[in-house]
């Protein structure tokens, strides 16, 4: 199979997993009963996503991959600390960090750093602010959960209503299925910043990355995060690399614009970050073969950058 239908075709299972995630309704009205069951769907959903990210790591499409497993991470793990939050509140443990024990995400900060995409988190942290009467801090969380686009359209009220038995239940289900894609899935992604509602959007990180003061190494990841928060915007692939470039990482710059080349083999600016990189390890020719390319869809100052570069190299 060519290698671009390939890519255009995982690129409509990605979107169509992410389509079919239920359009947001974050505000829990209150009316659940006890027996609801929207943890069952919840957690079919979560583990439909790891398997589309397993499909799309097969296929050499690490970073969607990646995105798709931080979204199902996302919801398993927002849905169990949730519900040892609601364990906690009603008598159990010690303390909260007695209940979440040795669970691999302890906080809403861990959650939010592991699946940048995800609205989720946002979501049950409002909802427990919500258990506790403390309505502004719910609303705020609601609200955040609202800014992204991804869609969420469960109501968890039910949870408070329920017994223990039934809690320690739902929580060990979402326990098994948190280990299983934990094993499965190592982020690169982690927050530089206190969480906002906006750590889905990649123009956010790379406004954070162009931050005065920022590190070299700190750059990179802000760049890292735009991506993986966005793995189908062909132009990422390219900032991310040049950042990853000026940090010295150049091994997984290589790696991200393998793949950008791969997804969006026309791309102007993964072009341009090419030809800069063959350009440093000696290979003219190609430096050369990569601005032909980025030069028919560049304009402004990324055509100037290619002039440049092309005067640099005698092109």
């Amino acid at each position: 199979m060519p290698k671009k239908f390939l890519v255009l075709m995982l690129g409509a299972v990605l979107l169509f997993t992410l389509c079919s995630c239920g359009l947001i309704n974050p505000v829990p009205d209150g009316n659940s009963e006890e027996t609801g069951n929207a943890h069952v769907s919840l957690m079919a959903e979560a583990e439909s996503l790891a398997e589309a990210a397993s499909k799309q790591y097969d296929a050499g499409l690490t970073f969607q991959s990646e995105y798709l497993y931080g979204l199902a991470q996302a919801e398993i793990s927002s849905l169990r600390l949730c519900v040892d939050t609601v364990l906690w509140l009603k008598g159990e443990g010690a303390n909260l960090a007695a209940v979440i024990g040795d669970a691999p995400y302890k906080n809403w900060d861990e959650i939010v750093g592991a699946g940048l995409g995800s609205n989720v988190p946002f979501y049950f942290e409002g909802l427990l602010y919500k258990f506790q009467g403390q309505s502004a801090k719910a609303d705020e969380c609601f609200d955040k959960a609202g800014y992204n686009p991804l869609s969420f359209d469960y109501d968890f009220y039910y949870l408070k209503k329920m017994s223990v038995d039934k809690l320690y239940s739902i929580r060990n289900d979402a326990a098994v299925l948190e280990a299983k894609i934990c094993k499965l899935y190592t982020p690169r992604t982690y927050l530089l910043a206190e969480r906002t509602g906006a750590e889905f959007s990649p123009a956010y990180h790379l406004a954070m990355a162009g931050e005065s003061g920022r590190t070299p190494a700190e750059a990179a990841q802000c760049a890292l995060n735009a991506l993986l928060s966005s793995p189908l915007t062909p132009y990422l692939y390219g900032y991310a690399a040049s950042f990853e470039l000026n940090a010295g990482k150049a091994e997984l710059a290589s790696e991200i614009l393998n793949e950008g080349l791969f997804l969006a083999p026309e791309d102007a600016t993964v072009n341009y970050v090419s030809a800069l990189f063959s350009h440093a390890s000696g290979d003219d020719n190609a430096a050369k073969a990569f601005l032909d390319t980025a030069k028919a869809g560049a304009e402004g100052d990324l055509l100037a950058k290619i002039n440049d570069l092309y005067g640099q190299i005698g092109g």
